[in-house]
Formats: structure tokens, sequence, C-alpha cells
């Protein structure tokens, strides 16, 4: 197991007199200043849903919009290089009468185009910068009836990433600059000199919405990591800096807490044809640190899992319900699992953890055809059963890691009074060939004060779904 991480391993002061923060007004980013990346990163699709209120001169009024914004972002980054963004558009849906005002006066059709101008908000922690977004309305005609839908595309700057860990980008309101498409033959075809004048359409003043309150605005995460190995000088100042502390100077290292961490964990024993699903738990004290010296990067934290109940047919004809609880080693004198590993880029070129964790597994109320049998209060594996797990996973919004065949040891001091029932339940258990599936979800990753509005990838499964469809399952007949 990875050594625990000091949450204050190293203070900001020494990081930004190491030159790992930007020391420029304290911002996150600078654009066009880094050199790029020498390989490009993983992509990911990102979006975001939001609600503007548009105040559209009178008698229009303000107006209630939905801005869905669209983008690929690089799934992670390195200090020092820079991160692009592409892809990026944003598509509304115009009133209709709104569309009508920009045309010229009495017309019922004709097209609108015109500019968006936004911000994409990029922050970490309590530290923000915005970068400013210009987008372009392509013409657009106006359906028969309905509202008209518009999309808007543009280029996002090149951002310079100078800082560690989880970089957050938000969007914005826009504001809105649109006009009537002139007729083609407007300019072209002079009018008679006794003919009426046609009145023109006016290009609008522009609109500056407002984001409404309480809602989710994050379209994505990038996940920074640092280049390199700091050299003497960077070393000279973070020991100089650490050495104002009144404390000892700490590990040369540098660490964000995780926050709120929701973890699933599902077992399926492959002999038994059981799948034991547990109830969330929560990460306690997690942690993500960097070693500015090799530059390596890990996660670390503790949980406690719940027990629970599982159905399944023993020797594929008996039904049986038990209550199975995953335990620590010193099960005895606590109850706190250690949890972490290391994080590494894969062949696939996204960010990944390895680890192993040993834990024990202990089983009580058993019943064997809906007949109670005693397997005693301390019925558990007779050695520790070790999981070698990896898989994707990003400490900053969800992981999904595994070990599709792990071995389940024979279980130990099962039973009551002179009826020993260990190697019953050691014959229908034990082997190998059992998988190990744990999903995490940091709840930080969605700030939005109603957690249903949060993006899906960061919202764990409804609790209780996952265990009732697994029950389901392992009790039907075979």
């Amino acid at each position: 197991m990875p050594r625990r991480v000091r949450p204050r391993s190293v203070t900001v002061t020494a990081l930004a007199a190491a030159g790992l923060l930007s020391a420029a007004n304290g911002a996150l980013t600078g654009v066009g200043s880094a050199a790029p990346a020498p390989e490009a990163p993983p992509e990911k699709t990102a979006t975001a849903s939001v609600s503007v209120t548009c105040p559209f001169a009178d008698p229009l009024g303000s107006r209630k919009l939905t801005v869905a914004t669209s983008a690929t972002l690089p799934s992670q980054a390195k200090t020092g290089t820079s991160a692009t963004i592409s892809k990026y558009s944003v598509q509304l849906s115009l009133p209709r009468d709104v569309a009508l005002s920009l045309l010229p006066a009495g017309a019922t059709a004709g097209s609108v185009q015109g500019a968006m101008q936004l911000d994409l908000t990029v922050h970490q922690g309590e530290r923000s910068d915005k970068i400013p977004v210009p987008l372009t309305v392509a013409p657009t005609p106006l359906p028969e009836t309905g509202d008209v839908t518009l999309t808007a595309t543009g280029d996002v700057p090149e951002i310079a990433i100078n800082t560690i860990g989880a970089v957050i980008f938000d969007v914005t309101a826009p504001t809105l600059a649109l006009a009537a498409v002139p007729a083609p033959d407007a300019a072209a075809t002079p009018a008679a000199p006794d003919a009426p004048a046609t009145p023109a359409a006016q290009p609008a003043p522009p609109v500056a919405c407002t984001l409404d309150a309480d809602q989710q605005a994050t379209l994505g995460t990038i996940l920074v990591q640092p280049t390199a190995t700091p050299g003497p000088e960077q070393k000279a100042a973070l020991g100089a800096a650490a050495a104002q502390e009144d404390e000892p100077p700490p590990a040369n290292e540098y660490t964000v807490p995780l926050g709120l961490i929701t973890i699933f964990t599902k077992s399926t024993i492959k002999r038994l044809g059981a799948t034991v699903v547990s109830d969330p738990a929560l990460l306690i004290n997690g942690f993500f640190s960097v070693d500015l010296d090799t530059t390596e990067s890990r996660v670390s934290g503790s949980a406690v899992f719940k027990p629970a109940t599982t159905t399944f047919l023993a020797f594929g004809f008996v039904p049986v319900t038990a209550t199975v609880e995953f335990l620590p080693e010193d099960y005895l004198n606590s109850k706190m699992i250690e949890i972490g590993g290391g994080l590494y880029t894969g062949d696939d070129g996204e960010i990944w953890l390895s680890t192993q964790l040993k834990v024990m597994g202990r089983v009580s109320n058993v019943k064997i055809n809906g007949v109670p049998v005693d397997v005693g209060p301390d019925c558990v594996t007779a050695d520790k059963i070790t999981l070698h797990v990896s898989g994707h996973y990003d400490p900053f919004t969800t992981g999904h890691i595994q070990d599709p065949n792990f071995e389940l040891p024979e279980f130990r001091d099962c039973g009551s009074g002179s009826q020993d029932l260990t190697p019953l339940l050691s014959g229908m258990s034990k082997g190998k060939g059992n998988e190990a599936k744990i999903d995490t979800y940091n709840l930080n990753g969605c700030t939005e004060p109603d957690h249903t509005k949060c993006p899906p990838d960061t919202l764990p499964p409804k609790q209780g779904s996952q265990a009732a469809a697994a029950q389901k399952a392992a009790a039907k007949p075979r």
C-alpha cells in the first residue's frame, strides 16, 4: 500500500517559488505562451447545458434561453505545455418573435446571422481566470413555423497550463449580436426614383445574457501533472520557503484533498454464481499527491464498506441467502480499509490506476432454503483476499478499476457448538476466476446544489439499484 499522504506536504508559497504555480496575478493559465506538448493527449467530448436570461429590447422583454455547449478536451496535460480545446460549438433556440424582430418590418421569412461572445472560466480551488471565446453564427433561415435554432462555432485560444491538479472549465452566459441576412439583390438593384422606400433591417444592439442561478456550468476537467523534476534552483526555493514554517520541512510533494468520493463495489464469485453488491461507501481522508522530485502521482484514502446481502443457489439448486462483509486484515481492531495506488498513462493514452488491496471476507446471517443456519460470529476467510486492481481512473471525476481473476480462500471458524460448517462454506465458494469491480465518483466534480442536475459522469448509480438487480438475477432458477 502507498504511504499515507500528509495533508500539508508543500505550501502554496513553496510551489510558487518553484515556478509550479503561475506567479502573474494569481493566474492559472496563459494564452499561447507555452510550447505545445510533444504528443497529443487523449481527448474526450465535453458538454454543458445552462439556462440564461437575455434582456431583449422592448416590447420583447427578457427571455430565458437554453444554451448548449459542446467541445473536445484533452483528458490530461503536463505543466508547461499547452492544452487545446477543439470542436467548440454553442447551440441555442431563439424564440420566433425575437428572430422576426431582426428582419425588415413586415417580413415573415428570412435568415439570421451574427456573432456570439462568451468566456470560459478556468479555475482550480479559489483561483480563476477567464478566456474570451468569440463565436460566429452562420446564416440560418427561419423555419416556416416555430423557433429558430442557431449554432455558433469558433476557436478557443491555446491555453498554457501552469498548475498541478484538476483544472476545471466552466461556461458563462453569451452576449448576442444578431442581424438579418441582407437579401442578395438588395444592394445590386437600385430602387426606382418614385418607388416607396423599403425599410431595411437594422442590426440589433448586443444583448448581454446572464447565467441563471443555482445550476451546474462545468464543461469539463483536465488533470494536470508535473512535466519534469524540479532543478536545483527550484529545489532550493522549495526548501527555503518550507524552512520559514514552524514545523520541520515536509516531504517534497504536492498534495490536493480529493473531497467527497463515493465508492461502489461489485464482486462475482464464480463457483457460487453469486454477485455481491455493496452499498455506497465514502472515501475518507482522500488525497491526490505528486512527488515533485520524481513526478510520480498517486491517490490514497480509507473506506468502510457496509455488509451486503446476497442470494445464490448453492450446488446449483439450494437457495442460500447470506450477509457478506469486506474487512481489513486487522478487522478485530479496525473497520477501515486502506485504498490507494499509483497513477500512470496507459497504452491507450488514458490515466490508469494500479494497486493491490488486501481484505478479509466475513459471512453471517446465513439462511439455507429459508432456514437460518448459525455460522457463528467470526466466520471469515482463513487468509486475506488479495486483489490486483487496475483500470481507468481520474481522481477528480470517476474511476473504473477491476480485478478480473482473484482467488477466494477457504473459510475458518464457521459454525456453532459441535456443528462445523467450515467445510461446507469452503467447498461452495473457494477457488479462482472471481471478479471484483470498483467504481468511484468524485462528487466534488459537480458543485451543483441539486445533485440531480450534475453531469452523468459525476453521478453514481442510484442506491440499491445494482444490489436489487444482482439479487434478483442470482435468485432465478437455473
